[in-house]
């Protein structure tokens, strides 16, 4: 089967509707049929082509004989004398999001050589509260910038880089154990790709993401050992109840952030942070936590990290010592 359907996914969302039309042979002109098909008749078949250039349309000439009672069984019959394609459209315009991202391409950046949509809306999860996502790859910016907009009702963040400053701000990233834009890239919407820009940088993002971030080294292990035994100190230490929420809670980060860089795993801020934990299977660091934060007491989210640190070499305090960065 051609395709990913999960990197289109979000195009397949309740604001689509579908039709089947037919088209003579070898003729040109308006369809000689046409017929509206649900999202799950739709969803059925499009596993079956190669549709990830354009998510809105599925060309059935591609139909192999193999495959062709299968898709008869899901639209029903097809005319041997008609060329049929499937198409996409939003039921209503002004709320789909990816044709959103487009007309602010068009308009902003017609000449831009690549664009992704990435976030919720590219994982299909989205919400009213959810904003667009956009890396804008363009070859005459002055320096990369973020900005920070809104379209047709939409929120917008913009990512607008050359090439060369996507490779800068990728190595930082990689180094900080932080990978936005590789997520966005790897993951999100291939929406423009004037030049084979886009499916190169996916490519290479993908491989980033796999090969996962550097080692940690022995100052940085001792660097997050040192904080997080302090931090766990001082919960221990609390007596005030609002105190003791603050400190877990940065306790929370600084363990679990500890505890993925032992597995050599990615970081993330907020609930990026909660995903990677997810992924790690450090179900017991936050389950703990919420333990403690609904007044069942502290002692679980104690030993948990304990557990992290034990991971890690153990507390670390007397005999710590870093030379203050030159000025």
């Amino acid at each position: 089967m051609a395709g990913d359907q999960d990197e289109v996914r979000h195009a397949y969302g309740d604001n689509m509707g579908w039709r089947l039309k037919g088209y003579a042979k070898h003729r040109s002109g308006s369809p000689v049929s046409e017929r509206e098909i649900s999202r799950a008749q739709f969803l059925t078949i499009r596993p079956f082509f190669d549709a990830e250039d354009n998510p809105w349309l599925v060309d059935l000439n591609e139909v192999l004989p193999a495959i062709r009672p299968c898709v008869e069984h899901v639209l029903g019959p097809l005319d041997p004398d008609q060329d049929y394609y499937v198409t996409g459209y939003p039921l209503d315009w002004d709320k789909d999001p990816v044709q959103v991202a487009r007309d602010l391409l068009d308009v902003k950046y017609p000449l831009a050589r690549a664009a992704f949509l990435g976030g919720s809306v590219a994982a299909g999860n989205y919400t009213a509260n959810s904003d667009l996502d956009i890396v804008v790859i363009v070859d005459d910016l002055p320096g990369a910038f973020r900005e920070t907009l809104r379209y047709r009702g939409w929120p917008v963040e913009l990512f607008c880089h050359t090439i060369e400053s996507f490779q800068d701000f990728v190595a930082r990233d990689t180094e900080g154990r932080r990978p936005p834009l590789l997520n966005m890239c790897a993951e999100g919407f291939l929406m423009l790709d004037a030049d084979g820009t886009g499916q190169r940088m996916r490519s290479e993002a993908r491989v980033l993401l796999d090969a996962g971030p550097p080692p940690a080294t022995v100052t940085e292990l001792e660097d997050r050992r040192y904080g997080t035994t302090d931090l766990l100190e001082d919960l221990i230490g609390a007596r005030d109840e609002d105190e003791r929420l603050f400190v877990a809670a940065r306790l929370l980060s600084c363990a679990g952030e500890l505890a993925l860089v032992m597995q050599n795993r990615w970081l993330g801020h907020g609930k990026w942070l909660l995903r990677r934990l997810r992924d790690a299977k450090e179900d017991e660091l936050v389950d703990s936590y919420r333990a403690l934060v609904r007044g069942e007491g502290a002692e679980r989210f104690i030993a948990v990290v304990e557990a992290v640190l034990a991971s890690a070499g153990g507390r670390l305090d007397a005999g710590y010592r870093r030379a203050a960065p030159p000025r």
